[in-house]
């Protein structure tokens, strides 16, 4: 009686550690995703042409499961030659707070000629 009693403690616990275990792998692959996200909109953000950014970077939702990845993109004009990219990515996570990248964009400048 008491080793039954002792083995049901011991599987109690066990099932306790495999609920935390299992909600930590979740966290890690949303934290993966919302990152992944990111590096793609900023990835994003630097090859897009430099007279095009405000047409082209458009808010971007990404859905895995329940999860959803909203990325929003804001273009600040800093002089002629230079504009400020500003990538945010969010979750729907309750406490997920919004992740924010600044890119910084100058526009090509034609080459010097060496004569």
């Amino acid at each position: 009686m008491i080793t039954l009693v002792i083995f049901s403690a011991v599987i109690l616990s066990l099932a306790g550690l495999a609920l935390q275990i299992a909600k930590r792998t979740t966290h890690a692959s949303d934290q993966a995703l919302n990152m992944a996200r990111q590096i793609a909109a900023v990835d994003r953000a630097s090859v897009v042409p430099f007279d095009s950014l405000s047409q082209l970077l458009k808010a971007d939702t990404v859905w895995s499961g329940t999860m959803r990845v909203i990325t929003t993109y804001s273009v600040t004009t800093v002089s002629n030659v230079r504009k400020d990219v500003y990538v945010v990515t969010k979750t729907n996570i309750p406490g997920g707070k919004p992740d924010t990248v600044i890119v910084r964009r100058g526009m090509a400048r034609d080459p010097i000629p060496m004569n």
